[in-house]
Formats: structure tokens, C-alpha cells, sequence
């Protein structure tokens, strides 16, 4: 009977389930020979058969240059295209597309994972300036890496699917830090101070050809209104002297003649 109770218990053992978003593969001696779906299943116990059970739909992630909050210097350390050295911290998400190439193409995945990270993003730190990595261009070393990752983790048949990709930190070593956090904020304020004096320029200048234009219309009309008199003033002499004129004709010829 205690015979018997065991190999019922043995047997039990096959019975498995696969909760929704994974997948079962089921080896035979160790070669895989099934892939089952969420569900309840059976398969021949052990030493016969085993299942692995992978998720595809978790979301999971890698850090490079930093582990538990601590930097990993031998990681982090890289040096830019202009030959500045920079502290860059990355991390990686990724899933399993592929459940079989996951367990059986690479036997530590997330080591690989890692060095591949690692691999794309001194290639990319090592193709642009410090100020691009750490100011400018943070995007594009962060797009840059996802693609080289990707690209090696395919040609590594992987089975994983990069989903993002994020530059969590790109600073300058901490020895030096500070002496570089000085120079970013004086081209900070040179770039403010140019703001500053364009914005100035462009305020000023519209003001200045506007009191100019006032001027030149205040100017017209003066000169307009000064005409107008100096026109009047004439038309009042002219026929003031008209005036004259025309009375000392009049006295003339009423004045008596000398020969009477």
C-alpha cells in the first residue's frame, strides 16, 4: 500500500499549471518536445520529463553602472568622443519573446544582457562629446544603445525584445564634478546674458524706430504748419500791398493838375 501511495504521489507530481502570460516547455530528458498554453497540465514526472515555465509578458530589467543603489565604477566609467571621461548609469527593460532561445540559446541571458548593454553604450558615449551625452543629446545615446543592444541580442539568438531603454545618470566623475558643474553654469550664464542682451536689442530697436518715425512725423507737421503760415502771412502782405497799390493810383489821379 505505502508502495502503491507512492507512485500515485509520483504520478501527481506531472500535474502543472501555467497561469496567463506565460508559457510551458515541456523537456524530455532534457530536449524540449512541447510548449503548452495558461492552463492546467500534465506531463510524465521527473527524471521523464520537466517544464519550465517562462513568463512573456513580464517586464523585466537590467542595470548597468550601478546594482542596489551603488555605483559600479568599473561599469560606469567611459570615455567620450572628446576624450573626457563620463559616469554613465543605464537601465534596460526587456521581456521574453522567445521562451526556447531564452532557457537553452545563452546559459546566463542577463549576464549577457548586461555586457551587451555595456558594449552599445560606450560605443555610443565614445562617438560624442561629453556636453552632447550629457546635455544635448541624451536621447540619442539612449535611442543609439537600444538599437546595438537589440541588434546583439538577435544576432545572439536571445529570444528577449528590448522595450526601453533610459540613461539614468551621465555626470562627470565625482572627483571632478564639481569643477565641471562650475563651468556648465558659466555657459549657463553667458547663454542667459546673451538672452538677455538680444532681448534687449529686440525691444529697444522697435522703440527706437518708433520715437524715430514720432520725430519725422512730428517734424513733417511742423514744417506743414509752418508753410501754411508763412503762406498766409504772404497772402495777407500781397493783398495788403494790392490794397496799397490800388489807393495810391486812386490818389493820383484825383490830385490836381499844375497847368490850370
Amino acid at each position: 500500500m505505502a508502495l502503491a501511495a507512492l507512485v500515485v504521489l509520483w504520478f501527481a507530481t506531472g500535474i502543472y499549471m501555467v497561469n496567463p502570460g506565460h508559457i510551458g516547455v515541456v523537456r524530455t530528458f532534457g530536449i524540449e518536445t512541447a510548449r503548452t498554453e495558461p492552463g492546467l497540465h500534465y506531463r510524465f514526472p521527473w527524471p521523464f520529463q520537466r517544464t519550465d515555465v517562462v513568463s512573456v509578458e513580464q517586464i523585466r530589467r537590467i542595470e548597468v553602472g550601478f546594482e542596489a543603489g551603488r555605483r559600479v565604477y568599473e561599469e560606469a566609467l567611459m570615455l567620450t568622443g572628446d576624450e573626457n571621461i563620463v559616469e554613465a548609469q543605464m537601465v534596460v527593460q526587456y521581456r521574453v519573446a522567445d521562451p526556447t532561445k531564452f532557457l537553452f540559446r545563452l546559459h546566463e541571458p542577463e549576464v549577457t544582457l548586461r555586457t551587451a548593454t555595456e558594449v552599445a553604450l560606450r560605443s555610443a558615449v565614445g562617438g560624442m562629446t561629453i556636453d552632447e551625452v550629457m546635455i544635448e543629446n541624451r536621447a540619442k545615446v539612449q535611442d543609439e544603445t537600444r538599437v546595438f543592444v537589440q541588434r546583439l541580442m538577435d544576432a545572439y539568438q536571445s529570444g528577449v525584445v528590448i522595450t526601453e531603454v533610459k540613461l539614468r545618470a551621465a555626470d562627470p566623475p565625482e572627483a571632478v564634478k564639481d569643477a565641471f558643474h562650475d563651468v556648465v553654469r558659466a555657459r549657463e550664464d553667458r547663454e542667459r546674458l546673451i538672452n538677455q542682451a538680444l532681448g534687449y536689442q529686440a525691444d529697444l530697436l522697435p522703440r527706437a524706430r518708433g520715437a524715430g518715425q514720432q520725430i519725422l512725423r512730428e517734424a513733417e507737421g511742423y514744417k506743414e504748419k509752418r508753410v501754411l503760415l508763412a503762406q498766409g502771412e504772404t497772402a495777407r502782405f500781397l493783398s495788403v500791398l494790392t490794397e496799397y497799390e490800388k489807393g495810391k493810383r486812386g490818389d493820383a489821379r484825383a490830385a490836381p493838375s499844375g497847368d490850370g
